[in-house]
């Protein structure tokens, strides 16, 4: 995968997302009503995934472009490795 390259995204299951995220490490994962609570126990950074069938594509997308990129400067081939979906 090239620098600029993102494999395409499918509609996943929100367990395929959480599972990122314990692959990730160093995140607490929260249930309440109809989401679930992302957070970076060491910046306090969160994010909420709601739990439905299938996370929409966009949406994964926007978590992974703004919260895990940007915010939190994790590298793209990092988080495309584990996610399974």
């Amino acid at each position: 995968m090239t620098k600029n390259e993102q494999p395409k995204l499918n509609n996943c299951k929100p367990d395929d997302v959480f599972s990122l995220f314990e692959k990730l490490g160093g995140f607490e994962i929260k249930e309440s009503a109809k989401h679930t609570k992302i957070t970076h126990i060491k910046s306090g950074h969160t994010t909420m995934i709601p739990r439905c069938k299938r996370v929409n594509r966009f949406l994964l997308k926007s978590v992974i472009s703004k919260y895990l990129i940007s915010t939190l400067k994790y590298k793209s081939d990092e988080i495309y490795k584990h996610l399974t979906c």
